[in-house]
């Protein structure tokens, strides 16, 4: 009796579980994301303006775009820093120099958010949870010789080539290609590498921005999807800025429906290895349904697919900083 107690608690205790709210924009448009060697060049600023000018005609695209739904869009804007990989410059530094640029193009960047905040922040380790949410694609004829990626860190679209090095030479197969799991005619195999022993990779901790962006995470740190205002009052260390800080008096919420990025085209191939990624991420479906839910009264039909719900500009008439 008292084990048939315990269960009926638990099952009444699931009921009740609703996933967090999140405020939620029509589009979250991001202006960018630079490198270090971008934002600390010694022509910097004057580079940093001409970027944005290449910017300007696609959020003027988005914005023109009309009505989403039965209201008026809600379009808020964002950029991302990389203080993951690099050394930066003081916040204030660089914070003012990105925002200057734009203004001087007639942009406004409602938020800005430090790419360190998508692998952790304090107790809260995104990186990690969507790391654990990946449930890669059953592949056929797959006999478990290849490392799972959990223990190798790596990911794939498909099934890899056979390693065939260690075989002896009389007993050698010939050797086979890889093949895309979902291949249109052709394939294009992807092997996207996660991880290394000490570093989440550039490509994965994009899959983490978009599914922040998407609303599809709900951490229980509120300053990862409800940004704190900031007015320029900046610690020196970026360790003690939150994770996304708010510029503006934006009505319009980080989180978004969807999302739209305008990215140099060097990082076509990264937003390609995300997307593998996000093809293969378990997402709660207690949040689907509440952006579902959310998103009718709006008479917004949501594609069901992740990857639908992202769009992207890749823009080459502008020249990256060399160094990288």
């Amino acid at each position: 009796m008292t084990v048939a107690l315990h269960r009926m608690d638990y099952r009444e205790q699931a009921t009740e579980y609703v996933a967090p709210s999140v405020g939620l924009s029509h589009v979250s448009l991001e202006l960018g994301h630079l490198y270090m060697e971008d934002l600390q060049a010694r022509e910097g600023e004057s580079r940093l303006a001409d970027y944005f000018v290449s910017v300007y005609p696609w959020v003027k695209a988005i914005e023109s775009m009309g009505r989403w739904g039965t209201t008026s869009p809600r379009i808020s804007t964002c950029f991302l820093i990389d203080d993951y990989f690099s050394r930066l410059d003081e916040p204030g530094v660089i914070i003012k120099k990105v925002v200057d640029a734009a203004a001087k193009s007639g942009l406004s960047i409602d938020y800005i958010a430090r790419e360190s905040s998508c692998a952790e922040f304090g107790d809260t380790r995104l990186a990690q949870l969507v790391f654990d949410q990946i449930v890669p694609e059953p592949l056929r004829g797959a006999n478990g010789g290849r490392p799972t990626v959990k223990d190798s860190g790596w990911l794939s679209n498909g099934r890899r080539s056979p390693n065939t090095a260690a075989a002896p030479a009389m007993a050698a197969e010939p050797w086979q290609s890889p093949e895309q799991t979902a291949a249109n005619r052709h394939s294009v195999f992807m092997d996207v590498e996660i991880r290394d022993d000490e570093l989440w990779s550039c490509s994965f901790l994009a899959s983490v921005w978009q599914l922040l962006r998407l609303g599809l995470l709900r951490p229980e740190e509120k300053q990862l999807t409800k940004p704190v205002r900031v007015d320029g009052d900046y610690p020196s260390d970026w360790s003690d800025l939150p994770p996304v800080i708010k510029l503006t008096d934006t009505k319009n919420s980080f989180c978004a429906y969807r999302s739209f990025s305008i990215l140099p085209t060097r990082f076509m191939e990264i937003e390609m290895a995300a997307r593998t990624v996000l093809h293969q991420v378990r997402v709660d479906p207690l949040i689907m349904e509440d952006l579902e839910t959310r998103a009718a009264p709006e008479s917004i039909e949501l594609p069901p697919t992740i990857l639908d719900r992202i769009d992207y500009a890749f823009i080459n008439d502008w020249t990256p900083a060399s160094g990288r």
